[in-house]
């Protein structure tokens, strides 16, 4: 059994070493004509001794998540041409990390507006036991692998809007919140989403439900998110959903929306 790398939709969390070789922190980096260089920090939580190699893919945006660049999209997206990675190969001791640092080149200028690669941190196959046996065990091969967005900026603008907003209901009759993500800048958005909700009367303010790392990127035409609100029902009242910038937007609003919510029937 062999398992391909994993690509992390606006979240990365840490894996868990029972179920994978490694941890890779932060989320994502950004870099500029002034901040032209950014590290990640690479650990292994397992008991093994680990060979990992660190390069690049390019990644699309869609609605729902990733998909691999074709060669028109990669032309225009990459930004892999303008970083050198350094180490590009490493061996992790158990319990060991070791930082992989991104550095804009020496003679690159950020071009007009916004690149993306994806660092791409994989671990070559190790012998791993899975079940033991009276006299032998059950051997499997693993690869596995985590990618990050890196994104390079140049001169532009970072502005969304909140659209397609629906009240649906998950397989257990809870209310859901669907929205769209539209980004309407040369550059991504990042930040969260927060939806609270005033019933009429004096009932007072509540936090439905927060939505954290959540991105707009310029090659996708909006992004979907769903936001479980955990009610059944809300009762008269008005919904407020807000897209806050957070990371280097902390303090931005990037937009809000009112819904009037009519009283169950």
């Amino acid at each position: 059994m062999r398992i391909a790398f994993f690509s992390f939709f606006a979240i990365l969390a840490t894996i868990s070493s029972a179920t994978a070789d490694m941890a890779v922190s932060p989320l994502r980096q950004v870099l500029d004509a002034d901040r032209r260089e950014a590290r990640f920090v690479v650990s292994n939580p397992t008991p093994r001794i680990l060979e990992g190699r660190a390069g690049w893919i390019d990644l699309a945006a869609t609605t729902l998540g990733y998909e691999n660049a074709d060669i028109a999209t990669r032309q225009a997206l990459s930004a892999a041409p303008w970083f050198t990675v350094r180490p590009s190969h490493f061996r992790l001791e158990p319990g060991a990390r070791i930082e992989i640092t991104i550095s804009l080149r020496d003679d690159a200028t950020p071009p007009t507006g916004e690149r993306r690669s994806h660092l791409l941190i994989e671990t070559a196959a190790t012998r791993s036991l899975m079940r033991k046996a009276k006299d032998s065990g059950l051997q499997v091969d693993i690869d596995a692998g985590v990618s990050v967005p890196v994104i390079l900026r140049g001169p532009g603008s970072a502005r969304a809007s909140i659209a397609e907003t629906k009240l649906l209901r998950d397989s257990d009759g809870l209310l859901l919140l669907s929205t769209a993500i539209v980004p309407e800048g040369d550059h991504s958005t990042f930040g969260r989403l927060t939806a609270t909700f005033d019933p009429d009367g004096d009932g007072g303010r509540q936090l439905l439900a927060v939505a954290e790392n959540v991105v707009g990127y310029p090659d996708a035409e909006m992004r979907l998110f769903e936001l479980p609100l955990g009610f059944f029902s809300l009762g008269a009242g008005q919904l407020t959903l807000r897209y806050e910038g957070a990371a280097e937007y902390d303090g931005q609003l990037f937009d809000e929306r009112r819904f009037a919510i009519a009283p169950p029937d």
